[in-house]
């Protein structure tokens, strides 16, 4: 297996001309397929008087034991989860030409208007399983302080999909999938069994193996206990029996992943070491590819050998929240598009570097143009 790390953009110069020529060759097929399962309103409210979190957090201590009162600023609410953003970015990269079935927690008992407006037009269907999940983000001039009521996620289960959805309609999206994405398994509790079970289902239905394409993004899981961690190992085997697997983490949650098979990376955030650690991972866990994603680069592991890519770094970014759902939707773009490993993670970089730059998720032309701003060194903090 080869083992190949490109430092900068300037060695992945024949490896870009590829990967842009294949973007712009006409898509074979209009692809279709499932993305879930979670939902999130986020509401953000800015502190105004004291405005940093070390004042502020000096004065609730004072408080404690009688009553304190700051004013604020409600700046308003968005949709937020993982799933939804990462439907929206592969929508946006594909221009509006693919089938994106959404199914998670967006309300109850029916799609609440704040998804219905922001994933309407770029989704097939809708369908919810329950009630969104609420985090108020409590902003400060130095950070902020994310409060999470994560009660509803309990809701989202295999029987609520299928009584939301109903056997018939469900085998119906399935046979037609080229892709599923299931992503944020650390805040749903019961998302391992959806897992598994939609893999077990396409195998009934007589979808060929390898078909349909399974990226998985355990998102953050440090409240997971490892029992949990290793149960959902166990469930990767036959999923990727069934499917072509991607499993992605950002470089915390690989520290995390390794620490259960005794692999201490932690704090090593080199090229060489990511790599390392991308392809320890892989050899611990039945997937087809892993995935890690620093914020500087992103490595990929397969049976073809592993590859570090290094990223459009921005030391300004506009917006961070949706950053890796970004990179993940553009993995899933690539991989659709016939990308090897290089191009699948190349894509990802340049997805996610394009939308902390404009706080919009790419096309496949905007990485094209990203990828020629960035070779030529003109590249900057905002587009």
């Amino acid at each position: 297996m080869s083992n190949t790390l490109y430092p900068d953009i300037q060695s992945l110069a024949p490896v870009v001309a590829g990967f842009k020529a294949g973007l712009r060759a006409a898509a074979p097929e209009r692809f279709s397929g499932l993305c879930g399962f979670d939902g999130f309103i986020d509401t953000f409210v800015r502190l105004q008087s004291p405005p940093s979190m070390a004042e502020f957090g000096a004065k609730v201590a004072a408080a404690a034991g009688v009553a304190a009162s700051y004013p604020a600023r409600h700046l308003g609410d968005k949709f937020g989860g993982n799933g939804p953003l990462f439907a929206a970015a592969l929508n946006d990269i594909f221009a509006g030409n693919i089938d994106v079935t959404y199914i998670g927690a967006l309300g109850h008992p029916e799609v609440l208007p704040i998804f219905q407006a922001a994933l309407g037009a770029k989704t097939r269907k809708l369908y919810t399983l329950g009630r969104a999940a609420q985090t108020t983000c409590l902003e400060y001039t130095d950070g902020k302080v994310m409060l999470n009521d994560m009660s509803a996620c309990a809701e989202v289960t295999w029987e609520s999909l299928l009584s939301c959805i109903g056997a018939d309609a469900l085998d119906a999206e399935l046979k037609s999938a080229r892709f599923i994405s299931a992503v944020n398994w650390g805040k749903l509790p019961h998302a391992g069994v959806i897992w598994s079970n939609l893999a077990t289902r396409l195998g009934s239905l007589g979808v060929a193996p390898k078909k349909v394409l399974y990226f998985m993004d355990l998102a953050e899981f440090e409240s997971r206990p490892f029992a949990d961690r290793e149960e959902l190992l166990g469930r990767l085997g036959p999923i990727t029996r069934q499917c072509e697997t991607i499993l992605s983490f950002n470089l915390k949650e690989a520290w995390q992943m390794a620490e259960v098979f005794g692999g201490a990376y932690q704090g090593h955030k080199d090229a060489a070491t990511v790599a390392e650690l991308t392809a320890y991972l892989r050899s611990h866990i039945d997937v087809d590819r892993v995935i890690v994603h620093p914020n500087n680069g992103a490595a990929c592991a397969s049976a073809q050998g592993t590859v570090y890519v290094p990223g459009p770094y921005c030391a300004d970014p506009l917006i961070s929240t949706g950053a890796g759902d970004n990179f993940g939707a553009g993995c899933v773009a690539a991989a659709l598009r016939g990308a090897d490993d290089t191009g699948i993670v190349l894509a990802g970089n340049c997805a996610s570097g394009h939308f902390i730059r404009s706080g919009r998720s790419a096309s496949f032309v905007d990485m094209c143009r990203l990828l020629d701003a960035w070779a030529a060194g003109t590249l900057s903090d905002r587009l």
